[in-house]
């Protein structure tokens, strides 16, 4: 587990923006040429909640900026108190003033409203959507909190409010440590006595979801997050999205926990964004000398592999010949079993016996040309089913045989864990 920093630099890039209502604060990572996520935090801490996922985030090729929403963090506070779609805007003033595009955006608690209001304004604009926690509060529900929910402090010589504000962070988050909790004292210190202005914006905004149908979605938290008893509103809000509960992970997970926090956010992302061309950096070269065509002999240069070729079609029971689909099933099975091993170590899960079968069909195509298709079977009888599920979609994002079919064939892929 990572130890969160105690207050609100970093080892990111760091930088501010002009903006008409002040500067913008932000944290980048990553190769401004891949896919653009756009991260908004949780009021009334900043993007310093993200420092330590940044760098996982941009092993994955993702461009990622995460804000500091007008008044917290870094970023100066705006004139007036703000509704949730003034912040929206600004959201969007923010994402031009970055030069992006369309983009991915994650949002946590206040800033998965603002997210989302976002998407409802821009929608042609972003490529999926990350909630890591949103809070879909009743009418009823709103009105309470806003009775009283965030009180604020009020400066004392003696230090009393300093204690106000630890226990308040304490309540909220018994199970942090210390490091966490200092750092958000700082933060909450930062916005100043009435902390609660972004807070009673989202008590003040109904959210209509329905409009978002269609917009690739994934609900993504720590399972200690507070937010996770939403659970059963928020899938019924989004049926179509997946939910992911990061085993042992609190508000903070993608602090405690940031290789995974990342695994998961990139495989959303990746799954949604048009591949681009990438810097290739060879790693191992492997050389094999086919003559003959199907019906003829393959031999590596080391010697290793020396085998004769069949057609599928003159295949039979005592053939000892293979074939390109074989051959091709063998080394996909073999790398993504690797890989998901990868994906377990990052999310320290452990896994148990692992079996991959690949399948490769060869078909015919429109026009008389010809494709392949090919089938994924992973067995580990000893992993719970969801975990093994998540640990698959992440898989698909590091292995290099599933990279180099995406968009191109069609994958199926099974998963069969335990209960």
């Amino acid at each position: 587990m990572t130890t969160p920093a105690t207050h609100l630099g970093g080892t990111s890039q760091r930088g501010y923006l002009d903006l008409p209502w002040g500067q913008v604060h932000y944290r980048r990572s990553g190769d401004p040429a891949g896919p653009a996520l756009v991260v908004v935090h949780q009021s009334p801490l900043s993007s310093a909640t993200y420092e330590e996922a940044l760098a996982a985030l941009a092993a994955h090729g993702l461009h990622t900026v995460a804000l500091d929403i007008p008044g917290f963090g870094m970023s100066d506070p705006a004139p007036e108190p703000w509704t949730i779609p003034r912040y929206a805007d600004a959201l969007w003033q923010t994402v031009d003033a970055l030069g992006l595009g369309a983009v991915h955006l994650l949002g946590q608690h206040t800033g998965a409203i603002i997210c989302a209001e976002a998407a409802l304004r821009r929608r042609e604009r972003v490529r999926s959507l990350t909630f890591q926690g949103i809070p879909l509060y009743s009418a009823h529900e709103r009105r309470e909190k806003a009775e009283g929910y965030a009180p604020g402090y009020t400066p004392d010589l003696d230090g009393s409010h300093l204690r106000v504000v630890w226990d308040r962070v304490r309540g909220l988050y018994p199970t942090i440590p210390a490091a966490s909790c200092t750092r958000q004292v700082t933060e909450y210190l930062s916005v100043g006595p009435d902390y609660g202005v972004a807070y009673r914006a989202v008590f003040a905004h109904h959210l209509d979801t329905a409009p978002l149908a269609g917009l690739p979605t994934l609900l993504l938290h720590g399972s200690e997050d507070v937010l996770d008893r939403m659970n059963d509103v928020v899938t019924a809000a989004f049926p179509d999205a997946p939910l992911v509960r990061i085993d042992g992970g609190t508000d903070f997970v993608a602090q405690e926990q940031p290789d995974a926090f990342a695994d998961a956010v990139a495989a959303h992302v990746l799954a949604h964004t048009t591949p681009t061309p990438a810097v290739f950096t060879p790693l191992y070269t492997a050389t094999v000398d086919v003559s003959g065509g199907r019906a003829g002999h393959a031999t590596s240069r080391t010697g290793t592999l020396d085998l004769p070729l069949t057609r599928p079609a003159e295949r039979a029971g005592d053939s000892t010949g293979t074939d390109p689909e074989e051959l091709f099933a063998a080394g996909y099975a073999a790398c993504f079993s690797s890989a998901l091993t990868v994906a377990a170590r990052r999310r320290r899960a452990t896994v148990g016996p692992l079996a991959v079968t690949a399948s490769v069909t060869l078909g015919t195509l429109p026009g008389g040309t010809y494709g392949i298709a090919a089938r994924l079977v992973v067995k580990a009888p000893e992993c719970p089913q969801p975990l093994l599920e998540e640990l698959v979609e992440t898989t698909h994002t590091l292995c290099p045989y599933s990279n180099a079919v995406r968009g191109n064939i069609e994958v199926i892929t099974e998963t069969h864990g335990g209960t």
